[in-house]
């Protein structure tokens, strides 16, 4: 079979005449995601940075009619950045399930009868779970939160936490620095609100596991030490 390095082009690893290179921010160009993108205000003083499964869907949606354009950090060093941050193991709960869905539906449906939503089948699958929880990152969407700030100065950054005040503080935000609008429809795991019952039950599933296996809990909040020490470190916006 002939290989395919057009796939080359969407690595973050270049091999040159004198050396190998590692461009890490396009570590998921291959999924089709980069580190630094997200949207910048049209003044150009504010940016917000995506970090998938941090109701970043929603709060496109919002910045999008106030003529927030699509850009990456990189090219405004200058801004200052909003950031939203998610408790670690929900994010991860709802990412995991994302990439499964999204990559591995027919392989999940072979295992589990389609619309029953019945999950407990995937726990007889033991090779698959300590997969899933020995490698715990396998896109953007389980990434680990600190990566997608590499190379930002903290002193630049406006953080808010993704929970039940979201929504008023996002608001009260975009207020203060001048883009005022109406943020009905962001809400705590806004993105996830609409899912279907499909997707609601693979998450209560992974959440079931989590509370039921202690070990796996632990390995993936170890995974996470740096999301928890990066969220103990910042103070949020309110």
């Amino acid at each position: 079979m002939k290989l395919d390095y057009n796939y080359k082009d969407n690595d973050f690893v270049s091999i040159g005449d004198n050396g190998v290179t590692l461009q890490y921010y396009k570590r998921w160009w291959n999924k089709g995601m980069c580190f630094g993108e997200g949207f910048i205000s049209p003044d150009k003083q504010y940016f917000y940075l995506n970090i998938p499964k941090n109701a970043s869907s929603s709060i496109k949606k919002i910045l999008a009619p106030l003529d927030w354009e699509f850009g990456n950090i990189n090219d405004y060093p200058t801004a200052q950045v909003i950031i939203i941050l998610r408790d670690p193991i929900d994010r991860w709960v709802t990412g995991i399930t994302e990439f499964l869905l999204m990559y591995h539906q027919d392989t999940v449906c072979k295992i589990v009868e389609p619309n029953i939503y019945d999950w407990y089948p995937l726990l007889g699958e033991s090779l698959g779970m300590s997969l899933l929880f020995d490698t715990m990152t396998f896109d953007d969407h389980t990434e680990r939160q600190a990566m997608f700030l590499q190379n930002i100065e903290f002193s630049r950054c406006i953080w808010l936490k993704l929970d039940s005040n979201l929504n008023a503080n996002f608001e009260k935000l975009l207020n203060e620095i001048g883009y005022a609008t109406d943020t009905e429809g962001v809400r705590e795991n806004s993105s996830d609100a609409a899912n279907s019952d499909g997707k609601q039950a693979l998450k209560h599933f992974f959440k079931y596991v989590l509370l039921r296996d202690i070990a796996k809990a632990y390995n993936l909040k170890q995974w996470f030490w740096c999301d928890y020490e990066l969220m103990e470190q910042v103070k949020f916006y309110e």
